[in-house]
């Protein structure tokens, strides 16, 4: 495994090389003081996840973030001493495939990690073999290649909004709770909650509905329950 780290204090750089070596020992880890070096990297780099500090020198982290979206769908964390709600929420809407706030324990560091490659290996594991596109209405998902479109053209989402979508689709008419929703896609020993589902399905809307503010085919039910109905 290879590992970005995109953080400017080396005492926190060296917790996480630490914290990786004690469940992946043949990790390699790559790190940067700088956003600027950081995106370069992830671009020349293949890396398997990086690490996200939003409190850079040279570059606010929420642009890194923005500019490696831009280009990849690699796992992405951000770890950051910003504890504010809506720090969070920027951070998920950008792309960000989790959010951990400083001091973290290692134990749930480790576990953050691990569901978060899960995630990124997941779709794989969900096709079956002759498992057919699912296609409802203007919505087209290909579940072998991960590609989704509105009206034929390709809609670019993230990991983390890509598999609550599959989980919606895939369960479709039925009502799913953002606590099953949790489970599904964050799993189980994840802290996501229920305002972070929120976040997401906004997201969802945006990229696939006609007019997100009236949804028609991911349908709230309730405060905090969800369900896909075909448009």
């Amino acid at each position: 495994m290879r590992v970005l780290v995109i953080e400017d204090s080396a005492e926190l750089v060296r917790v996480v090389a630490l914290t990786f070596e004690l469940r992946w020992p043949e990790a390699e880890l790559i790190s940067t003081s700088y956003g600027k070096k950081g995106v370069e990297l992830a671009k020349e780099q293949l890396v398997d996840i990086i690490i996200l500090d939003l409190g850079l020198p040279d570059m606010d982290g929420f642009e890194v973030l923005r500019q490696i979206r831009g280009f990849s769908d690699v796992p992405l964390i951000i770890l950051t001493g910003r504890m504010e709600e809506l720090d969070k929420i920027k951070g998920l809407e950008l792309g960000a495939d989790d959010y951990i706030v400083k001091p973290f324990s290692v134990g749930e560091f480790l576990a953050r990690v691990k569901a978060t490659l899960r995630r990124s290996q997941m779709p794989v594991k969900k096709v079956k073999v002759g498992q057919k596109p699912f296609i409802r209405g203007r919505l087209r998902i290909d579940f072998a290649t991960r590609e989704v479109s509105i009206d034929n053209k390709p809609v670019r989402l993230t990991r983390s909004e890509y598999y609550l979508l599959y989980e919606l689709v895939t369960n479709e008419g039925r009502v799913l709770s953002s606590q099953v929703l949790i489970d599904k896609v964050w799993g189980p020993e994840h802290k996501a909650d229920t305002e972070s589902v929120k976040v997401y399905i906004k997201s969802l809307r945006e990229n696939l509905e006609e007019y997100p503010s009236n949804p028609k085919m991911i349908l709230n039910v309730g405060d905090t329950d969800y369900k896909f109905i075909s448009p």
